[in-house]
């Protein structure tokens, strides 16, 4: 859509908004925007939480598995209802996948159709929740360590449930970002991009701890070092998005360059062995890959 351009006394230039969306966000006498200068874009932003779309699918065939991976996409992408369409009772299979779907609920249900909709769960601010996602990622590596290396007491279905309460936070990152009109949109397109590695991260960390439970994996004195120098890179990671300290960068480079060099060192013996390092290799490549998504994070400021 096209709008004039108003001069104002001054040097002031004026332009009206769109009816529509001003109503639709709720803008009100004295309310604020966010204006973003983006090359020869304005992009202006409200803080409303966005609306989200009501979808039908039909899940005629679906495995429980297939019907949950769609729920789960449906619901990160910020859709409030969801029309689950089939000709079979699979009202105990919703039920289970909405486990894993904070603020979801299946509020009507008749023949052949199932009505799930967002209870309208408020999301606080999104950078408390990326923390808060983030420790438990950070935690998880803590606690996977203890385990491997200690009493070894975790069974694949305890595992399985910690594994489940990540990806349910995971997932309610990317909803609420997806929910929410981000002050800056780049920012919120790297936001997302930074929770679904985490959401990668901590399934790889599940995968090296199932692997020690499923074939009680020998570890031996170098394997204890790399998963060390591993979680120590997911640790750097975290204190850099907060501090961003130009010289943690190298710092960060030189320990995942060091988990490569110790990785080539360890006896295969096995192939539980190899697959085990594998898994600590990849969690601190995921790890330092972090580095390149918080420096795009980092304002444009820091650099002048």
């Amino acid at each position: 859509m096209r709008r004039k351009i108003i001069k104002q006394a001054g040097q002031a230039y004026t332009i009206t908004l769109p009816i529509e969306w001003v109503r639709e966000h709720g803008i009100e006498k004295k309310a604020e925007v966010e204006v973003e200068v983006i090359e020869n874009a304005l992009l202006i932003t409200s803080s409303a939480r966005l609306r989200g779309e009501s979808v039908h699918l039909s899940a005629n065939g679906f495995s429980e598995r297939n019907l949950y991976v769609h729920l789960a996409a449906l619901y990160a992408r910020g859709v409030d209802e969801i029309t689950v369409e089939i000709s079979e009772d699979i009202s105990a299979e919703i039920n289970r996948c909405l486990q894993n779907l904070l603020g979801f609920a299946l509020i009507d249900q008749n023949t052949g159709k199932y009505v799930i909709r967002d209870l309208g769960l408020s999301y606080p601010q999104l950078d408390d929740i990326f923390k808060r996602v983030f420790q438990m990622v950070l935690l998880f590596y803590e606690a996977a360590f203890n385990d491997i290396f200690g009493a070894q007491q975790e069974t694949i279905n305890s595992l399985k449930m910690r594994d489940v309460e990540i990806n349910k936070f995971c997932l309610y990152l990317e909803r609420a970002i997806n929910k929410h009109s981000y002050a800056s949109a780049i920012n919120g397109r790297i936001l997302f991009t930074y929770s679904f590695m985490l959401e990668k991260i901590s399934d790889e960390i599940e995968r090296l701890w199932r692997t020690n439970i499923k074939y009680k994996v020998v570890k031996s004195k170098a394997v204890r070092e790399i998963i060390i120098s591993s979680k120590e890179t997911l640790a750097r990671a975290f204190d850099f998005y907060y501090q961003k300290k130009r010289d943690n960068v190298d710092a960060l480079y030189h320990i995942r360059d060091n988990v490569r060099e110790m990785s080539i060192k360890i006896p295969r013996s096995d192939p539980n062995t190899t697959r085990f390092v594998r898994h600590i290799v990849k969690i601190a490549e995921d790890a330092t890959d972090l580095i390149h998504l918080s420096l795009m994070h980092t304002s444009s400021e820091k650099y002048r």
